[in-house]
């Protein structure tokens, strides 16, 4: 029978030890790459002013209910297409009566999570910006929605600018047939469309478009 030299019993002997401390040095090195992950995650959900959700899934735009149709979206430097809508406490605006004015519109539902993401950064935006001249409309899908529901949703993010009520889909369906929820269209002193915007809208980049569109 052959027989190892000292040496190489010693090696045999060392090669198992070994090996499985080389298993668990790739566990660790897993665990806290895992660990730093976790870390950074949690601090780019935070904001300045506190926890926030930046899920990226949240500003993705949310599919209206029903199909929009074959109609295409107006685009970027067309003249935004005019309507008459009644507001929520009653009035009624019409688009092109807002000319000479910049004007924000943002098609939204009390049921679609990223608008309740972008609502904040609109109402502080307008109320930064509304002694300038701005002004925000805030369609609501009302033929897909309740009247209850955009009262308490108004209420709950204190939304100071006027809110229009697209009782018939008229508007969202017809005219601007959207594709996904919320959708914005920024119209400058003309009534000429300089941007839309399909999704919500990060504080950062509304800040941007409205400064462009006041310019």
């Amino acid at each position: 029978m052959d027989q190892q030299s000292p040496a190489e019993h010693r090696h045999e002997r060392q090669g198992i030890p070994r090996a499985l401390r080389l298993a668990v040095l790739v566990t660790m090195l897993v665990a806290l790459m895992t660990g730093a992950g976790v870390l950074l995650a949690s601090r780019l959900a935070r904001s300045d002013s506190g926890p926030a959700v930046l899920d990226p899934a949240a500003f993705v735009a949310q599919q209206p209910a029903s199909s929009t149709g074959g109609g295409v979206a107006p685009a970027v430097d067309q003249q935004a297409p005019d309507f008459t809508l009644k507001t929520l406490d009653g009035g009624e605006v019409t688009l092109s009566s807002l000319q000479g004015k910049p004007v924000l519109m943002n098609f939204w539902a009390s049921w679609c999570a990223p608008c309740r993401v972008e609502m904040p950064d609109l109402v502080r935006v307008y109320e930064a910006h509304k002694a300038d001249g701005l002004v925000v409309l805030a369609i609501n899908m009302t033929f897909q929605d309740s009247v209850s529901d955009v009262q308490a949703f108004v209420k709950e993010f204190n939304m100071t600018f006027p809110v229009l009520l697209d009782e018939t889909g008229a508007v969202a369906h017809d005219q601007y047939c959207l594709r996904g929820l919320p959708m914005s269209f920024f119209v400058n002193r003309k009534g000429i469309i300089v941007r839309r915007h399909i999704g919500a809208m990060r504080g950062e980049q509304i800040d941007q478009f409205v400064g462009e569109l006041l310019q």
